[in-house]
């Protein structure tokens, strides 16, 4: 939560407390005139100012709820976007579809049963700045979003192919998914981060991704970044999926 966040929240929360305290005293107020004046008539003023005590409170209580939100909308929409894209692939490897596999043709080609297949994978990232100024990448962090036992696969076949990289133009980092908390590591000769981008001077990396044995391992990219006092991360992914590979435990 941002400190204009957390402002807000304070503000209405204390304006939320002194209209219950508000409506409190009237009840207080309602109780104490029924118990010391006798007759029907106090008791439906009593009643009366109860409920209008009560009224106050969830109406206050309710725009408060709604000042509350729009105060969160109106933080969000008006934060700063990322000063850098990421263009993100997963490809290179045998690909095979999750059983059951589609019988018909055209449904098979488009379905999301498809995962990488075998003992490692890799994923090409390429990193651009969006503003007139140069941006460090401070990181790249890998996030395991779940783990499990390799599920049926068949129709096992190569995988389409991917937009070549000039060799020399990328920086390859290795990552074992079988650590607890995978980590890119620089291939031999390959500068650690950081890293800086610019509008015309981007970044190309290739993350050789090994399973370290069975499973069915998704997992997430997220691309660290400083530029002009501000920092941030990017989530790299499969076109909003995460990056995914099975491993069979004949492979």
């Amino acid at each position: 939560m941002t400190p204009l966040e957390r402002r807000i929240r304070r503000a209405v929360e204390f304006r939320r407390w002194m209209v219950r305290i508000g409506a409190a005293v009237l009840l207080l107020a309602a109780v104490v005139l029924a118990v010391a004046v006798p007759g029907v008539g106090t008791w439906i003023v009593a009643a009366v100012v109860a409920g209008v005590a009560s009224t106050l409170g969830g109406l206050v209580t309710r725009s408060a709820d709604k000042a509350l939100a729009l105060g969160r909308d109106a933080v969000l929409a008006s934060a700063p976007a990322a000063p850098l894209v990421v263009a993100a692939f997963q490809g290179d490897g045998m690909r095979g579809h999750i059983a059951p596999v589609p019988s018909d043709l055209t449904e098979l080609r488009g379905s999301p049963g498809w995962v990488a297949v075998g003992s490692r994978t890799v994923v090409w990232l390429m990193i651009e700045a969006t503003v007139d100024r140069a941006v460090i990448l401070t990181k790249l962090e890998v996030r395991v979003e779940s783990r499990a036992t390799p599920p049926p696969i068949d129709d096992i076949e190569p995988p389409p192919m991917a937009e070549p990289m000039a060799e020399q133009e990328l920086r390859t980092f290795q990552v074992n998914l079988s650590d607890p908390t995978p980590v890119p590591r620089p291939a031999d000769g390959v500068p650690d981060f950081p890293y800086t981008v610019s509008h015309l001077d981007p970044e190309r990396f290739l993350l050789q991704v090994d399973a370290g044995g069975p499973g069915d391992v998704a997992w997430r990219v997220n691309v660290h970044w400083l530029c002009n006092g501000r920092s941030g991360d990017v989530i790299a992914d499969n076109e909003g999926q995460p990056f995914r590979l099975v491993t069979m435990r004949d492979l």
